[in-house]
């Protein structure tokens, strides 16, 4: 084992010590688990994040332990064998051994608890994340040859494919997010699992589905999952409205975008019409704000698209955003970039809007006059006529500018006469 892994190993010990002499005291077993192995083997220690753990305790047992040193302690999936706490500052999930399993006709794992840190291994997803740390002498173990296919950039099962993603099939879709994070090569028993049972995702809940998609999507660069995905044929049970779009440029576009939420999501659908971004997050329950946004930005990108970056068309634009319009303005820009669109158009809008804000607050329009004071300028009763004098502003402003009180109180009244002289 290399120095820097042997140190991460090393941190992520000390950082869990407090903890494994509770578990040894009461004599138990306790194995640090999963991402912090895997990362420590490839020599990075996740500072900071929390720390997963398996033991031969059961919930119980485990929560009975905790409770003296623990500062926080949280049981949400204490059904699934799992209690969260925080000891020495660090956050922890503890699991019980387990073996977890889907019933063929339900959305929920079944979890049977297991005495033996290796079947529990055994039933992971990858054999990357099959490794364990035994906290009472530090020893590693990887039965399943993690280590040797983290070195060689593979993708393996600890067990056949076909049973590990009978187990959870969501695990054909967490696969494409280690081919992209880790640079791994999925096996071609793999591959060939996931080409046949892409159907048993229908069993898993929509928004375990759509978590795994945006952790994808949120990575620097998320172009070979979903290469996975369109090879494999995933891509049409989970995002069917991409499902013919050309998988370099899918991943293309959003590894070009802002790494946040909106602009990755919204990467998605840069050939869309909104209401199809506004659907399908939908059908993937994303929160309102979220399709808000990403509907947004795709709005925005159309409009920005055929702008005309005139003064006056600009302030328009801004006030009728539905997105902040810098953000609109990043995302249309490396979203062309990435497509090899022209990118002439947005530099000059971007430019007339620099201008504009240098003398005026183009991004927060107010109108110089509120609807009592047309009533008043204009001796006008409450109705349709007030709305309409206060969108006659508004356009005014787009034209010209911002206008002060008696400006505004000027225009209202020569437009006014303007209409009586029209008058037949």
């Amino acid at each position: 084992m290399s120095t820097a892994a042997s140190d991460a190993l090393s941190a992520a010990l000390a950082a869990s010590s407090g903890l494994a002499r509770l578990f040894a005291a009461a004599g138990h077993r306790l194995y640090l688990v999963g991402g912090v192995v895997r990362e420590a083997v490839t020599g990075r220690f996740l500072d900071g994040a929390d720390l997963d753990c398996t033991t031969d305790a059961r919930p119980p047992e485990v929560r009975r332990i905790v409770d003296g040193l623990a500062t926080s302690v949280w049981t949400q999936g204490e059904r699934f064998g799992t209690i969260g706490c925080v000891v020495d500052g660090q956050a922890f999930e503890i699991t019980t051994h387990r073996a977890e399993r889907y019933d063929p006709h339900s959305r929920k794992p079944v979890v049977t608890f297991g005495e033996d840190v290796e079947q529990d291994l055994a039933r992971r997803d990858f054999t990357v994340n099959a490794m364990a740390v035994d906290t009472a002498g530090g020893r590693l173990l990887d039965p399943h040859g993690g280590r040797q296919d983290l070195a060689a950039r593979r993708l393996r099962t600890p067990l056949d494919p076909a049973i590990s993603f009978g187990d959870d099939p969501l695990r054909m879709l967490r696969a494409a997010r280690f081919i992209a994070s880790h640079g791994l090569v999925p096996d071609a028993a793999v591959v060939d699992a996931v080409r046949k049972m892409g159907e048993r995702l229908e069993i898993v809940a929509v928004e375990r589905v759509r978590d795994e998609l945006e952790k994808l999507l949120l990575l620097d660069d998320p172009s070979d999952g979903f290469g996975f995905l369109y090879r494999t044929g995933l891509i049409k049970r989970v995002l069917p409205d991409i499902a013919h779009h050309d998988p370099a440029e899918t991943g293309r576009v959003a590894a070009a975008v802002a790494a946040e939420p909106a602009p990755r999501w919204a990467s998605l659908f840069v050939r869309h019409a909104t209401a199809t971004v506004a659907a399908c997050l939908r059908g993937l329950r994303c929160s309102a704000a979220l399709v808000s946004a990403a509907a947004g930005l795709v709005e925005a990108r159309l409009e920005l698209a055929g702008a005309d970056c005139s003064p006056r068309e600009v302030r328009r634009l801004v006030y009728r955003c539905p997105v902040p319009v810098d953000e609109a303005l990043a995302f249309s820009r490396a979203a062309a970039t990435a497509l090899d669109e022209p990118v002439a158009g947005l530099d000059s809008f971007a430019a007339t809007l620099a201008e504009l804000r240098r003398t005026e607050n183009v991004d927060r329009p107010g109108l110089p006059l509120n609807g009592d004071e047309v009533m008043t300028a204009l001796d006008l009763p409450p109705g349709p006529a007030v709305g309409d004098a206060l969108a006659f502003l508004r356009e005014l402003t787009f034209e010209n500018g911002p206008l002060d009180k008696v400006e505004a109180t000027d225009a209202l009244r020569r437009r006014r006469a303007s209409d009586y002289c029209s008058e037949p």
